[in-house]
C-alpha cells in the first residue's frame, strides 16, 4: 500500500453546509492554502440543480448516504439520510432557508458561548444572502446565496389553505424569518432564477479556480493524524490509494452531525467505554462526543379533496413530470421550479406559550409513500408539523474502528414531558385550519392520521410509529464553556491542538430554524474566528 503526502495550511473535511462556506472564505486570502476534502463526487448531476429534483436525488445512493438507527420497540429502524458530494445535504434537501430566531441565539451566547448571539449571527446571514425581498435590517442582498420567497401563488390549494389559516389565527407575513410570532407565509428557499442554491454552486463554483484552493472529491478520511497532542493532518483513501494530508495550521472537521463524531471517535477522541468496545485506543477522554444529540421528529397529516384542485395532480405521473420538466428547462418556471414545501407556519402549541414552538410545512399535493417518496395520484394536500425546540437527546457512536462501518444510532424522541405536550398538540393545530372554510368544504376525508387519532397521547403514539424524522440533528460535538463540552466557543476540540469542528454538530440546542441556514452561518463565522486566531 503506497502512501503519498500533501501539505496545506488548512485541511477541511466535508464540503457540505459549513465546510464549503469555510473553504471559500479562507481561500479568499491568497496567503492561505486550503484543501477541501469530500467523500462524494463533484455534483454534476443536473437533478441537483432542479428544485423538485430532490424527489429523484434522495433515491440515489451515489448522492446520499442512509444510516439506520437502532430499531424501536416496534422493530422499526429509522433512516437518517444525508447528502454526499459537493454541497452535502444542501444539494439534496428541501431547500428551506429558516435561520432561527434572536431569542435562541442570544440564549446560546448567554449559556457561555460568546460570539454566537444574534448581534454576531445576523450580520453573517445578511452577508450571505441575496434575498428576493431585498435588503432590510433583517435581510441581505448581493450575497452569494440566492434566497427566494414567492409573493403570490396561482395555486388554488395554496389560496384555500391561506384563507383558512387566517381564520385559525395564523396571520400571513411576507417573510417568516423576520419576526418571532404565530404566522404563515411562503417558504423562503435556497432557489435563485429557478435553480437550487447549494453551497457548491453558491460558494465553491465561484472559488474553484483559485490557485490556493484544492478540492479533493471521492476521498474518504479515515483517521486524524497526531504528533503528540497536536492534530497535524488526516489519513484518507482516494483512488484505491492512501493519502496523508498535512495541515501547517489547522485541521477542521465539517462532516456534519453524523460523520464528525464518528471521525473523532475513530481517532481516539471520545468516551472511553465506547472506544474500548469498538477496539479503538483512547487518546483523549471527551465524554460527550456523539452524545446530547437532538433531532426533531414530525407528525404528518394528509387530506384528500373531493375534486382536483389547482396543481394537486400536476406531478402525479411520469408523463406529467416529464412535461413539467421540459417546461422547466425552457422557462425555469412551473411546479418543478418551486421549493419542497410551498407554505411554512410557526404556531404556538397553546395560548399559554409566549413563542411559537411548532413549525408546520405544507405542500399543495398529496404524497405517496408506498414506493419511496412520490406525488400522489389523488388530489390532496400534505401537512407536516414538528416541535421546534425538542429536549430529548439521542446518541451516535462508532461500532468498530473501520471507516464506513455502520454507526450505532439511538434515536430518541418524546422522552421529555414538554416534548410530549407540544407534539401531542400538533394534529389539533393542523385541524384548526382544515376545519375552516373554504378549505373544509373541499375536503373529502383526512387520509391520515384519521379520526381514530384524537387525544394528545394518541398523537404522540402516531408520531412514534414511526412518524417523520426531520434530518435536523445537532449537538453531537457541541460547543460550551465546560470541560466536558466537546468544543470551545471558538470551535476548538478540547484536549488536543490544531483541530476545530465547524458544522451543525457544534450547536448544543435547536435554534428554532432548519439546519441548512445555521450551518452556512457557522461556516461563515468560523472563517472570521480562524482568521482572528
Amino acid at each position: 500500500m503506497t502512501t503519498n503526502e500533501e501539505t496545506f495550511d488548512y485541511v477541511i473535511v466535508g464540503a457540505g453546509g459549513s465546510g464549503a462556506v469555510l473553504a471559500s472564505r479562507l481561500s479568499e486570502d491568497p496567503r492561505n492554502s486550503v484543501l477541501l476534502i469530500e467523500r462524494g463526487g463533484k455534483g454534476f448531476n443536473p437533478m441537483l440543480y432542479i428544485p423538485k429534483g430532490f424527489f429523484f436525488t434522495l433515491k440515489s445512493d451515489k448522492l446520499t448516504t442512509t444510516y439506520l438507527a437502532n430499531p424501536t420497540a416496534t422493530g422499526y429502524a429509522e433512516a437518517w439520510q444525508r447528502g454526499r458530494g459537493l454541497g452535502g445535504s444542501t444539494a439534496v434537501n428541501g431547500m428551506m432557508y429558516v435561520r432561527g430566531q434572536q431569542a435562541d441565539y442570544d440564549a446560546l451566547a448567554a449559556a457561555g458561548n460568546p460570539g454566537w448571539g444574534w448581534d454576531q449571527v445576523l450580520p453573517a446571514f445578511r452577508a450571505m444572502e441575496d434575498h428576493s425581498l431585498g435588503s432590510s435590517d433583517v435581510r441581505g442582498a448581493g450575497g452569494p446565496v440566492g434566497i427566494s420567497v414567492p409573493q403570490e401563488s396561482d395555486d388554488e390549494t395554496v389560496q384555500l389553505f391561506l384563507q383558512s389559516a387566517e381564520k385559525a389565527g395564523w396571520g400571513f407575513v411576507e417573510d417568516v424569518n423576520a419576526q418571532d410570532q404565530q404566522q404563515i407565509g411562503f417558504t423562503p428557499s435556497t432557489i435563485k432564477n429557478g435553480i437550487r442554491q447549494s453551497t457548491a454552486n453558491a460558494f465553491l463554483w465561484p472559488a474553484r479556480n483559485r490557485k490556493n484552493l484544492t478540492i479533493a472529491t471521492d476521498t474518504t478520511v479515515g483517521l486524524l493524524r497526531f504528533e503528540g497532542k497536536r492534530v497535524v493532518g488526516v489519513r484518507a483513501r482516494r483512488d484505491h490509494r492512501v493519502v496523508d494530508y498535512t495541515a501547517r495550521k489547522e485541521v477542521v472537521l465539517s462532516a456534519g452531525a453524523i460523520e464528525t463524531p464518528l471521525l473523532l471517535e475513530r481517532s481516539g477522541i471520545g468516551r472511553g467505554d465506547v472506544l474500548s468496545n469498538a477496539g479503538v485506543a483512547l487518546r483523549v477522554e471527551s465524554p460527550n462526543v456523539g452524545e446530547r444529540m437532538i433531532e426533531q421528529h414530525g407528525v404528518a397529516a394528509q387530506i384528500r379533496f373531493k375534486r382536483e384542485i389547482g396543481h394537486t395532480l400536476a406531478l402525479s405521473s411520469k408523463a406529467k413530470q416529464l412535461g413539467h420538466g421540459v417546461k422547466y428547462l425552457l422557462t425555469r418556471e412551473g411546479p418543478v421550479s418551486t421549493a419542497g414545501y410551498d407554505l411554512m407556519a410557526h404556531v404556538r402549541s397553546s395560548l399559554d406559550v409566549a413563542r411559537p414552538d411548532i413549525q408546520v410545512v405544507a405542500t399543495p399535493f398529496g404524497l405517496d409513500f408506498s414506493e419511496g417518496l412520490n406525488p400522489s395520484k389523488e388530489p390532496g394536500m400534505y401537512l407536516l408539523g414538528y416541535q421546534i425546540r425538542p429536549n430529548t437527546q439521542s446518541s451516535i457512536h462508532i461500532s468498530d474502528a473501520l471507516p464506513g462501518s455502520s454507526p450505532i444510532i439511538n434515536a430518541n424522541y418524546f422522552q421529555d414531558e414538554e416534548d410530549r405536550r407540544v407534539t401531542g398538540a400538533i394534529i389539533d393545530r393542523l385541524r384548526d385550519v382544515t376545519a375552516q372554510d373554504p378549505l373544509a368544504g373541499e375536503i373529502a376525508f383526512e387520509e391520515f392520521p384519521g379520526t381514530d387519532v384524537q387525544t394528545p397521547e394518541q398523537v404522540v403514539d402516531f408520531a412514534s410509529s414511526p412518524g417523520n424524522t426531520i434530518y435536523h440533528a445537532v449537538g453531537s460535538a457541541a460547543m460550551g464553556p465546560n470541560d466536558d463540552d466537546v468544543v470551545t466557543p471558538d470551535l476548538r476540540v478540547r484536549g488536543v491542538e490544531g483541530l476545530r469542528v465547524v458544522d451543525i454538530s457544534v450547536l448544543p440546542t435547536q435554534v428554532a430554524g432548519n439546519t441548512a441556514a445555521p450551518a452556512m452561518a457557522i461556516g461563515w463565522l468560523a472563517a472570521d474566528i480562524i482568521a482572528n486566531g
